[in-house]
């Protein structure tokens, strides 16, 4: 189609005004939505702790929530049924945002190596859970003690990883994985397009205990 010069002098500035007003929209879109998905993001905090089991008001100090049983947690809490309450170790996650989680899925490794570095474990357990919705609110407790060890409550952790969407859907891993000298290998990452995974972060190596949570209760700093 050939143009005038007089209806190219409508049609042009016509023409411009509709390419700026749709770039300027997808611009506020993409923006809108990335502000959003910042605000949607969850982050967790994770330790280790011994505790009476089954729980009690005494000892949900680190938060209402769910106990994720897997094969050997099943049979510690078998033990409970028969023999009573008993102490065992908790691995301990908790979100430390406003946010919930969805399609969560949990893989967790533990060993009874004792954290010695070069050990061979002569049990490694890995366990399986799958959240429908990971809430801000709950704490996830998984025994970690292993069943018939009789030379300690405590494992080693080997290895974690976390898979959930945030309610913007996007979608997050988190994991970490010992390494040969007793540390441990932390990173985040997100998925892209679908199927890549790129990193977002790495996180300092160090070994897994670093800290002890300090708490005022009672007038007593427990720890």
């Amino acid at each position: 189609m050939n143009l005038t010069f007089n209806q190219a002098i409508v049609f042009l500035p016509l023409a411009t005004a509709i390419i700026t007003f749709i770039l300027t929209s997808l611009f506020t879109m993409y923006k809108d939505k990335r502000t959003n998905n910042f605000t949607k993001r969850m982050f967790f905090e994770y330790a280790e702790f011994e505790l009476k089991y089954p729980f009690d008001e005494t000892n949900l100090r680190h938060g209402e929530g769910k106990v994720l049983l897997g094969e050997n947690g099943k049979k510690l809490h078998r033990h409970t049924q028969l023999h009573g309450k008993s102490v065992f170790t908790f691995f301990v996650l908790k979100n430390v945002t406003s946010n919930d989680a969805i399609n969560v899925h949990i893989k967790f490794s533990f060993s009874d190596r004792g954290g010695k570095k070069g050990a061979i474990p002569k049990q490694l357990i890995t366990e399986y859970f799958s959240l429908p919705v990971w809430r801000n609110t709950d704490t996830l407790y998984i025994p970690v003690t292993i069943y018939n060890n009789s030379s300690s409550n405590f494992s080693t952790n080997e290895e974690l990883v976390i898979s959930y969407n945030t309610t913007t859907f996007e979608k997050f891993k988190y994991l970490y994985v010992r390494q040969a000298d007793g540390t441990y290998k932390e990173q985040l990452k997100k998925r892209y397009f679908g199927f890549l995974w790129i990193t977002k972060l790495n996180y300092e190596r160090a070994d897994f205990f670093t800290f002890a949570n300090v708490r005022k209760a009672d007038k007593k700093l427990e720890q």
